[in-house]
């Protein structure tokens, strides 16, 4: 009737979900509380980390713009 939820394994606990022929699959490994499908973003009660590195990127390559800007110009 349900799937067993954190059954310990060599890794570490186990969750499962039920797909559409109701049989039970194994959530994805990084999966700690449970999930809903068998990817990383089915997982239950955990965000998915946000890259941090976009603002940096941005940021370096705007002040690089200006660096060859203001160079071009002085040249």
């Amino acid at each position: 009737e349900s799937c067993p939820e954190g059954i310990l394994g060599e890794r570490g606990p186990i969750y499962k979900y039920p797909d559409a022929s109701r049989e039970c699959r194994p959530c994805h490994e990084n999966c700690t509380r449970g999930c809903l499908g068998p990817l990383l973003r089915d997982c239950l009660g955990e965000a998915l980390p946000v890259s941090r590195k976009t603002p940096t990127v941005i940021a370096v390559m705007v002040v690089g713009g200006l660096f060859l800007s203001c160079s071009c110009v002085l040249l």
